[in-house]
């Protein structure tokens, strides 16, 4: 250290260093107004944030007097996820409780609370904190260890000349931070941007020598009837599928794919007009939703656990899944090649979306909350697909839909089979994916 500075352990610069505890009967003894009482959730490195806080009466609050809060202390949380995370309380606080995640720190001095609070929001005491964490379960650090922490001091002065440094160098990072965000928003906005344009022919060019979707669309409904005779699909999985067409009169028109049924017009149903040689279909018609794969219940699979899908249509998930030695019953099967996404938010409005591949096994599996879409061999290019999921004509319209109670809304079935899907010949499906691609590589 520098000339005029000193090493000194916490517990010589501190008249408390302890926890509360919670109140006995729990959240029962909370009340609508009355003492603050401060949990984890309330601590900040920029403060306390009291939207959320707790309340106890005089009564809850004198039978753990010990642990009242006044002004100048430094508020650590000490347990959890958010272990390592300190807040300066206001000088002129009118005073408050912790629970037992919250150490309250006093300082006999209390000038050196900008100071200490720098040291211990620091990357250097973060690792001790992180590294003396005590316990089992969830960890927890101690008021006996933190009080041993070595922690350099140097004289006043200059503890106020580095507090005053830091405030104009992290307001500075602070900036850049919030610029960045900023600009993380508006690419997010491009991406969805150049997504709508795809789908709606706007990005590429036609080519006349491009087989007509509609020939595409005939191909995939042999194949899918072939694969019920193979017993690869159930009948139920092609008995709603459908053919849209335009009239003579000009107007589009949909009937049962079977033939069995007369036509209806569904103009009022389209949403943008398409260019000659693409096709509208509902999303299921080229598609089997949730298959079935060959592999029994004993077959080795790779499980995706919904947290290791990346976030973003960033068609990846982690590399270091879970394994299971086999397809447990319930779990949602997947094959390399399938569209695979979360059909509950928020993971559904965050883009956890992705393309199944090198499995092992060639057989995947995952939680009951992922969709599943397969498009037969030679059907529809998957990353077309995988793009038309992630674009807000889809995902917009979607979170309409959105079923059941908050944090937990579903998308419905019935949704999926409404959805219309423009279908481009194969050549600029893949003309359109290359194009996609090629501008989210410079935007990133």
């Amino acid at each position: 250290m520098p000339k005029g500075w000193a090493w000194a352990r916490v517990c010589s610069l501190v008249s408390k260093l302890g926890s509360g505890s919670t109140p006995r009967g729990g959240q029962r003894v909370y009340v609508a107004s009355g003492i603050p009482f401060i949990r984890s959730q309330n601590v900040y490195n920029d403060g306390l944030r009291l939207e959320d806080v707790a309340y106890i009466d005089e009564a809850t609050n004198k039978s753990k007097s010990g642990s009242i809060v006044c002004g100048m202390d430094l508020l650590l949380n000490i347990t959890g996820g958010s272990i390592g995370r300190c807040a300066m309380v206001p000088s002129d606080f009118p005073g408050a409780n912790v629970n037992q995640h919250v150490m309250i720190i006093r300082l006999i001095e209390p000038s050196l609370c900008r100071f200490v609070h720098a040291f211990v929001t620091s990357s250097f005491t973060q690792a001790l904190i992180l590294g003396k964490q005590l316990g089992s379960g969830r960890g927890g650090l101690s008021a006996e260890t933190f009080s041993t922490f070595l922690i350099p001091v140097p004289p006043l002065a200059e503890q106020r000349r580095i507090v005053d440094a830091l405030g104009k160098y992290l307001a500075l990072v602070d900036g850049i931070e919030r610029d960045r965000a900023e600009l993380d928003v508006l690419l997010a906005q491009l991406k969805s941007k150049v997504l709508d344009l795809a789908v709606r022919s706007e990005l590429t060019e036609r080519d006349q020598k491009d087989e007509p979707a509609s020939e595409l669309l005939a191909r995939i409904r042999e194949e899918k009837l072939a694969m019920v005779g193979r017993g690869e699909l159930k009948s139920k999985d092609v008995k709603n599928d459908t053919v849209i067409f335009t009239g003579s009169d000009g107007l589009r028109y949909e009937k049962p794919a079977d033939g069995k049924g007369g036509a209806k017009c569904i103009e009022g149903e389209i949403p943008f007009e398409i260019p000659e040689g693409w096709s509208w279909c509902r999303l299921l018609t080229p598609v089997a939703l949730d298959p079935k794969n060959d592999a029994d219940d004993e077959t080795p699979a790779s499980f995706l656990p919904m947290a290791a899908i990346e976030e973003g249509f960033r068609n990846q998930y982690h590399p270091e899944v879970r394994r299971w030695k086999e397809i447990k019953k319930g779990f949602t099967q997947f094959a390399d090649g399938d569209v695979v996404f979360a059909k509950i938010s928020p993971c559904f409005e965050n883009g956890k979306y992705f393309i199944a591949s090198c499995l092992e096994n060639g057989v995947g599996a995952g939680t009951t909350e992922l969709y599943v879409l397969r498009s037969p061999s030679k059907g529809l290019y998957s990353k077309y697909l995988f793009y038309f999921l992630a674009s807000n004509y889809f995902t917009g319209d979607a979170k309409k839909t959105f079923m059941g109670s908050v944090g937990q809304q579903r998308i419905k079935k019935d949704y999926l089979e409404r959805m219309l899907l423009p279908v481009p010949p194969l050549g600029e499906q893949r003309r359109i994916v290359e194009r996609i691609e090629e501008v989210f590589n410079l935007l990133d």
